[in-house]
This record gives structure tokens, sequence and C-alpha cells, in this order.
């Protein structure tokens, strides 16, 4: 609908991207404040597992494909990960470049 009213000259349309965070706040969080059950059903509407299981439903994409495209993406991380371990620390300097202000 969105594409088809900007397309027809309509304008913009405002998209709400509903969220759930599957892990706590912070490494060790208890997370008293849902249970495991609610994080559970959550994790059965991830929109990546459903788009998955859409695209090869519908015969668009195979599982191995997506497999492989999961495993270089993986690959590409860790190298970014190393690269960045590896690196030297910045210039405490380089905390302000780049920053606007009146």
């Amino acid at each position: 609908e969105a594409i088809d009213r900007a397309r027809a000259g309509g304008g913009p349309t405002l998209l709400e991207a509903r969220t759930y965070r599957f892990l706590g706040h912070f490494v060790g969080d208890p997370q008293p404040y849902r249970t495991k059950e609610e994080v559970e059903e959550w994790k059965k509407r991830c929109p990546i597992l459903l788009f998955r299981q859409r695209v090869i439903g519908e015969g668009k994409i195979s599982a191995a494909e997506l497999d492989a495209i999961d495993g270089a993406i993986k690959k590409e991380m860790e190298a970014a990960v190393q690269f960045a371990r590896e690196s030297p620390e910045p210039e405490i300097e380089a905390a302000l470049q780049d920053i606007f202000t009146e």
C-alpha cells in the first residue's frame, strides 16, 4: 500500500516497527520483569525466522542458500571483530571528530 500510494503521488508513509528484545539489558540480567515462557512465545514470532520459513515455503530460495548467506555474514562479522580487536586504540581526540553543535 505504501509503495502504491507513494508512486501515485500520495506522499510518504510512516511505518512503525515494533520489536522485542530476547536478551536482557546486560550480561547476567536476571530479567525479573518477564517470564521465560513470554520470551519463548516472542521467539516464535521472530520476523527473521518467519521470513525464512515463508521464502523457503514459497520456493523463492532454499534453506541451503539461506544457510550459505548466514555463513558468509558470520565470517564477515568475525573478520570485522578481529580487525577491531587488532586495531590500535584511537586517540582520545577522535571522540570529538564529526560532532556538529551550535
